[in-house]
């Protein structure tokens, strides 16, 4: 990555060599996405998640959905927001994570500080639903495989 996810600031070469050795600790490649700089610190995404989730070698199956109307309603989200809900389950220890994943009207319609005629995240205002569904499979992922905390991370 050569840009801030949160901020588009660029990002300088120290900070990226930073960046660079931090997922390599935990066995991910920014190359791929795995890790990103979201203001200024480094954050896993979902291409992250999923890797270390495979590389761990224990079966797992990940669904996600719309929310229902009602989980909707239980949830408080707005008739113009978009939520998801992620299960995910490991099977050899038979563990059930959920992940819900919201985008609110307001993140779809937010325009760019600095060209107002365009919107802030252009990707979102197009398919806000695809981000409800990362966010929540995140979600998910970050429960049932977490990153730094398993005897298989911490002994590389």
């Amino acid at each position: 990555p050569s840009q801030d996810l949160g901020s588009g600031a660029l990002i300088p070469r120290e900070t990226l060599e930073a960046l660079v050795r931090y997922a390599e600790h935990y066995g991910l490649d920014p190359r791929r996405g795995h890790v990103l700089l979201y203001y200024g610190k480094p954050y896993i995404g979902l291409d992250g998640y999923l890797f270390h989730a495979n590389r761990a070698k224990r079966p797992y199956s990940l669904h996600s959905r719309p929310m229902t109307t009602e989980e909707a309603k239980q949830f408080k989200i707005g008739e113009t927001d978009h939520g998801w809900i992620a299960e995910l389950s490991i099977m050899d220890t038979n563990q059930h994570f959920v992940g819900v994943g919201i985008v609110t009207y307001e993140e779809m319609t937010a325009k760019s500080e600095r060209d107002p005629a365009k919107f802030r995240a252009p990707v979102v205002a197009k398919h806000p639903w695809q981000l409800a569904q990362k966010r929540a499979e995140w979600q998910a992922l970050r429960q049932g495989f977490p990153i730094g905390e398993t005897k298989e991370v911490k002994e590389e």
